[in-house]
């Protein structure tokens, strides 16, 4: 069944007509959706971590299993539901475009458990009715290829979203801006389904081949593909910069799956080329760094690669089995058929994510990358599987093109993100005001996520500007972790504070250490700590710039985290300790060592101080915030000393709690 041809009969026409610009309202809808679905698939991260740290590795999987398994009953509940009245498929996409609407209005009004169990279950509802409307759109010639175009034009929008918000979600904020996103969104979802459900009918529903493919591109989309925070950590550049190019990518992606080739040789060929290229892409995009022009145009490069062969590869895979054969003679979909594949893009779209991210704690054994490589791979199968053999048609033959008011719409929505990713850019240079305070803070931020699974970074920001320091350590900042909702926290903090940053990878190159400074950041070094027994890879930041009366300096610092990990630490404070380092340092950050222990008496022998020990209270506690009890958070000079040092008590934004120092001139 289509709702509405793929096309209009101008563009049918061999040899091209006038094209029609209308808003068509099922591509729409599938875009909107897409945007909004890729969105709480981000909001994911942070809930089902919460449910980790409370419940472990078991409770995180099975709260992600029933999840992202939920598609497939939510899916033949709707369709059961609607089973009695006239056009029962577009009716249970109207019935689910209105429950996720509510969903999400709900969503952005909770806090704590409720977030997380209604937060939740809005994603198991996005992904059921993103199917639902994939599905509806592709039936027909054609109408594969615009499903396709739909999806890529919604994730090129949700990039502008996120460079709209600076990354930082509307789920997250309770002010006017994240509710008028929510309003928008849910009124743009249910409108289009029904302006969807009012268009004609032509034919009874047939299968979707490849309907599947969509989990992987959902997955990519996150963590690779639609990830602009983790585009400009991996390059090394702005983020005004790597945004609008990921976007425009996009955009340029949903133009390729939209059209079907003239010819009918090349593009087999061609599909195979892009099976390959898929998956190397997306490795290079994920492993190579920018820290050279060669890095940056590598990583830049692999970005597009990866999206436009995905874009080949999706449009393929959702494309008319056989298009010598009349559409109408295609199996005839079922509620048992549409509902598996609800369940198994679920699946494929959080499990990728899962296996990835578990390395950091569990590892895998091989790189966690090819965890995406195979996912890469999954969508190759579908692009070159019977539905992506396809386009055999000898001679000229129609080419349908990607709606075009969709196109429209999310480039404006780019360019609005684009617009404001460069206004909020930060120059580089020192604070308008110059006043330097000579306070130090530290702080594990745990990527962003409070013990109650919000991602509040204005709080964040609000503990920190009370404190006025003119450097800031922070250890587990994450700049496209879907753990961490997908945010750019280095980006946001440095724009919403006036700060410099400097940026050092640790567990990967979206996550790691960050030095914030009022004044310039000199001589920055990333060096990498031994990796020991594991079981992820930590750093050590450090960089010079002035604190209080002098040019100091200073260092961000993570040190292994088990409890048996002593030689490990040992090694890494070793490492980290030659050569000795001239003139007056700071150190703070997370050392996962308390008073006494071997790796803090190593400090102290190469003539560090600790200034809670030095001029504050050694009683006070730093982890876990909510109800401390033990001190693993540490600031130390050499050749400084301190006027004061005060652990912030009370401050539940991260598992961790900040300590704020004072040095002396």
């Amino acid at each position: 069944m289509s709702t509405s041809p793929p096309t209009s009969a101008a563009e049918e026409r061999p040899g091209g007509g006038a094209a029609v610009t209308a808003l068509r309202p099922l591509p729409a809808l599938v875009a909107v959706l897409t945007l909004a679905t890729l969105e709480l698939v981000r909001c994911s991260g942070p809930l089902l971590d919460t449910t980790f740290v409370r419940g472990g590795a078991p409770a995180a999987a099975l709260a992600a299993g029933l999840t992202y398994v939920a598609p497939a009953p939510l899916t033949a509940l709707l369709l059961a539901g609607t089973r009695r009245v006239a056009r029962p498929w577009t009716a249970a996409l109207l019935g689910g475009a209105v429950l996720l609407a509510l969903f999400r209005l709900v969503v952005q009004q909770l806090a704590g458990d409720a977030r997380v169990v209604v937060g939740l279950l809005a994603v198991a509802v996005a992904v059921t009715v993103l199917t639902l409307a994939v599905a509806e759109l592709s039936d027909g010639d054609g109408g594969g290829r615009a499903a396709a175009a739909a999806v890529l034009a919604g994730a090129s929008g949700s990039v502008g979203l996120q460079l709209t918000l600076g990354t930082w979600d509307a789920p997250w904020r309770s002010t006017p801006a994240g509710w008028a996103v929510a309003v928008a969104v849910a009124l743009a979802v249910v409108l289009l389904a029904v302006l969807a459900r009012r268009e004609p009918v032509a034919a009874p529903p047939r299968k979707t081949p490849g309907l599947w493919a969509l989990g992987p591109v959902l997955s990519l989309g996150v963590l690779v593909l639609a990830n602009p925070a983790s585009a400009a950590a991996q390059s090394g550049l702005p983020l005004a910069v790597t945004g609008p190019l990921l976007g425009a990518g996009l955009l340029l992606a949903a133009v390729l799956a939209g059209r079907r080739p003239r010819q009918p040789a090349g593009p087999r060929r061609t599909v195979a080329v892009a099976a390959v290229a898929l998956p190397v892409a997306t490795a290079v995009a994920l492993q190579v760094s920018g820290a050279t022009a060669a890095g940056v145009a590598l990583v830049l490069t692999a970005l597009l690669s990866a999206q436009l062969t995905a874009a080949l590869l999706l449009g393929r895979a959702w494309s008319s089995p056989g298009t010598d054969e009349p559409a109408s003679s295609r199996p005839v979909r079922t509620s048992a058929a549409t509902a598996a594949a609800a369940g198994v893009v679920g699946l494929t779209t959080i499990g990728p994510v899962l296996v990835f991210q578990l390395d950091y704690d569990v590892p895998l054994g091989v790189p966690n990358v090819l965890v995406l490589v195979l996912t890469a791979a999954a969508l190759a199968v579908a692009g070159l599987g019977p539905a992506g053999g396809a386009d055999r048609r000898p001679g000229p033959t129609a080419r349908p093109r990607p709606d075009r008011a969709v196109l429209l719409g999310s480039a404006v929505l780019l360019l609005l993100g684009a617009v404001t990713a460069v206004a909020q850019a930060r120059p580089d240079g020192p604070a308008a005001d110059g006043r330097y305070t000579g306070r130090v803070l530290t702080w594990n931020l745990h990527y962003g996520v409070s013990p109650e699974g919000a991602v509040d970074l204005e709080a964040v920001a609000r503990v920190i500007e009370a404190e006025d320091p003119d450097v800031v350590l922070l250890q587990e900042v994450s700049r496209g972790w879907v753990q961490g909702g997908g945010v750019d926290m280095a980006s946001w903090l440095s724009q919403r504070l006036d700060r410099s940053f400097a940026f050092a990878p640790a567990a990967d190159g979206r996550f790691g250490n960050v030095v914030l400074a009022r004044g310039t950041l000199g001589d920055v070094r990333v060096q990498p700590l031994p990796y020991g027994a594991g079981p992820q890879r930590r750093s050590a930041l450090t960089a010079v710039t002035r604190l209080g009366a002098r040019p100091t300096t200073v260092t961000s610092i993570h040190l292994q985290h088990r409890a048996g990990n002593t030689p490990t630490r040992v090694a890494q404070l070793q490492a980290f300790l030659a050569p000795p380092r001239p003139g007056a340092q700071v150190v703070g950050g997370d050392l996962n060592a308390t008073p006494g222990s071997a790796e803090v008496r190593l400090l102290t022998a190469a003539g560090y101080v600790s200034a809670v020990d030095a001029v504050g209270d050694p009683a006070t506690l730093t982890d876990p915030s909510t109800g401390p009890t033990r001190r693993i958070d540490w600031v130390l000079g050499r050749g400084v000393a301190f006027a004061d040092a005060e652990v912030l008590t009370g401050v539940q934004l991260s598992d961790h709690l900040p300590l704020v120092v004072a040095v002396r001139p």
